[in-house]
């Protein structure tokens, strides 16, 4: 484990390598958290967003990092997981140059020497990718343009789809979805629903988003009142800590099945579910559809062949509810025993 001079924050001894650094140009606070390597590799996206403090960014990236061992290992992907995050300032109007923040944490990523590839993220786009790929090789999510898949967020939301569909027993037609967050993810998933025959209720922060619930002639509803309706999925695709103490006691739904990464606040809040008698769809499985794209990048993009690999997301799902259901433990468990399995020990006994 090694960390640059810049540390910020206490580095977890569980992880491979976590990096802390102020960008010499941009001045700004960027973390690389490796948690695993398998075959000399990780990867993971680049989060640019918002933090009250440097450790708190520091925290998240950790955290993100080791959902991705566990997402890369439940999906039979030969990677491991890890994270980046740059820290845009905590308070809006403060001026960033974003290419200088983007070079920084490009050679941030050279660093490591291949160790960690890095891909899009919430707050980095494909433009993104494709500018820190002429300071690093280790890119994914290149453009179709470059043999790349392009923007993942697409087939993340097939495997959202793919996860409710599963959830639901096979058919969306006629169920009520709650979708909460309508960003690239949230965006696309409540348009698949729409068209397979799905009811929508909706909900974003952003009200402009309003105008898309229009389109998908859906219910809208502001985000605290979402977790309180009554309906047959709950899709939360926003940022994670959603589900915890306050939001979980309103839950009026059988399913929770959505995009955003780390929805648990804690572990104990998968148990909490189990108790309610809801069935949570971990989300470091329902979300595997943007990495099985850009792991496939690796490898040659195959549209179809990624794909089919997404739809098989539905199998794992059933086989986690399966199991969780013989073995009388919550989804969270069951998730995490099948990823160790899978990892066919290149994690050791645990991830």
């Amino acid at each position: 484990m090694s960390a640059t001079a810049e540390q910020a924050g206490v580095v977890d001894g569980d992880y491979e390598d976590v990096r802390v650094i102020r960008g010499p140009r941009s001045g700004l606070t960027m973390t690389v958290a490796v948690h695993r390597t398998v075959r000399g590799r990780s990867l993971g996206g680049c989060r640019m967003y918002r933090y009250p403090t440097p450790e708190a960014s520091v925290r998240d990236a950790e955290r993100l990092a080791r959902a991705m061992t566990y997402k890369a290992a439940v999906s039979g992907l030969a990677l491991g997981g890890a994270k980046g995050v740059i820290a845009l300032p905590p308070r809006e109007g403060v001026a960033i140059d974003r290419r200088w923040a983007l070079r920084d944490f490009a050679e941030l990523v050279e660093s490591f020497g291949g160790r960690y590839v890095t891909a899009q993220d919430a707050g980095t786009t494909v433009d993104d990718i494709a500018y820190m790929g002429a300071f690093t090789r280790y890119v994914a999510g290149r453009s179709i343009a470059d043999g790349g898949c392009g923007d993942p967020s697409p087939y993340t939301a097939h495997g959202v789809d793919v996860a409710v569909r599963a959830s639901l027993g096979g058919s969306v037609s006629g169920h009520h979805v709650v979708v909460v967050g309508l960003g690239h993810v949230g965006g696309e998933l409540a348009s698949r629903l729409h068209r397979a025959g799905a009811r929508l209720t909706v909900s974003d922060v952003d009200p402009e988003k309003r105008a898309l619930a229009k389109q998908l002639s859906a219910t809208w509803v502001s985000p605290e009142e979402a977790y309180s309706v009554e309906a047959d999925v709950l899709a939360p695709c926003a940022l994670g800590g959603a589900l915890n103490g306050e939001t979980v006691p309103h839950l009026k739904v059988p399913v929770v099945c959505g995009a955003a990464n780390n929805q648990l606040a804690d572990d104990s809040i998968a148990e909490a579910l189990r108790e309610r008698g809801i069935v949570w769809a971990p989300d470091f499985v329902v979300n595997a559809g943007g990495l099985i794209a850009v792991a496939d990048e690796q490898h040659g993009f195959d549209r179809g062949r990624t794909e089919a690999a997404i739809e098989r997301i539905g199998d794992t799902l059933r086989e986690i509810y399966r199991r969780a259901a013989g073995a009388g433990v919550n989804t969270l468990i069951a998730a995490r025993r099948l990823a160790v399995e899978r990892s066919g020990g290149s994690h050791g006994d645990d991830i």
